[in-house]
């Protein structure tokens, strides 16, 4: 049997190729059980000799009784292939429990059963997630606030910019005005000094100007920008914590699908079920379009 089959003295100790194992395997069994394997060629030897075409109930019954035989042969086989599998099926068993019973307690190999209990790495995963989340929400209302305040103070600075610009015109425009010279000294002076607010309120409203623009930039910052985070020596050393967008599609109610948009992804093989399932309700009685259904004869040899 295969678990008392000698080491394969072939693989020198220390040597870093695994064995063929399919290859012992396939090579011991085909030693074994070549007695399987010389009848069906005696049978398919058989099969020359018959009639050409079946033309009558004895060339019909010579199939059939070679059938018989074919199919005697393909329970022997059967038979010896479950025996011989069933140790490394339950071997197989063994070791995928085992090693898996270790893997869901870590976490679930399957992300999307729903069913299945989480693992210590997916709770706290979880547990980051929720962080995240609250973080990312919390920084993103802050630069939002940031961002509409920065904007009012854009707009105030220009409004005073506006004010400034015509406070100044008003002073130019008055000194033109002044007849006496030193009419013409105090308004030039006023006018020199509304200029120069002028010119001072417009460089505030363009630097409020750029920082409105760079706080409403912040707030198109990417959820994994805001959340990325990597450990130091003292915390965490190695690690990089941000997220990551992934999609998703999950049936909350099966009954509110809509299967029409949903008809282009079925396989045909998904629909012959599907049609199969539907036919056994009706007794294969009633047809549907673009389907065939009914009862047809089968050959059957005893």
């Amino acid at each position: 049997m295969p678990l008392d089959q000698p080491i394969d003295t072939r693989i020198a100790a220390g040597s870093n190729e695994a064995p063929d194992y399919a290859k012992l395997v396939t090579d011991r069994i085909a030693s074994e059980y070549v007695g399987l394997s010389n009848t069906l060629d005696e049978l398919v030897d058989e099969i020359p000799k018959l009639s050409p075409k079946v033309l009558s109930d004895a060339d019909a019954l010579t199939r059939g009784a070679l059938i018989k035989r074919f199919r005697d042969l393909d329970s022997r086989v059967e038979s010896v292939r479950v025996l011989e599998k069933e140790p490394y099926l339950r071997g197989g068993n063994a070791v995928d429990s085992w090693f898996n019973s270790l893997r869901d307690r870590i976490a679930k190999r399957n992300r999307n059963d729903r069913k299945a209990q989480s693992g210590y790495a997916d709770v706290l995963q979880d547990e980051i997630n929720v962080y995240q989340d609250a973080k990312i929400a919390e920084e993103r209302a802050r630069r939002a606030a940031e961002a509409q305040a920065a904007e009012r103070l854009r707009v105030e600075a220009e409004r005073k910019a506006r004010a400034e610009a015509e406070a100044a015109e008003q002073a130019r425009l008055a000194a033109e005005r002044a007849r006496k010279p030193e009419s013409i000294a105090a308004k030039s002076a006023e006018a020199d000094k509304h200029a120069a607010a002028e010119a001072k309120s417009r460089e505030e409203a363009a630097q409020a100007a750029q920082a409105a623009d760079d706080a409403y930039l912040s707030t198109l910052a990417r959820p994994a920008d805001i959340a990325r985070v990597r450990g130091n020596a003292e915390a965490g050393g190695g690690v990089t914590l941000t997220v990551a967008q992934e999609p998703y599609a999950i049936l909350t109610d099966r009954t509110l699908v809509d299967l029409e948009m949903l008809r282009p992804f079925f396989t045909d093989a998904e629909i012959e079920k599907a049609l199969r399932g539907w036919a056994r309700t009706t007794g294969h009685r009633i047809q549907m379009p673009g389907a065939q259904i009914g009862h047809r004869n089968k050959g059957v040899t005893r």
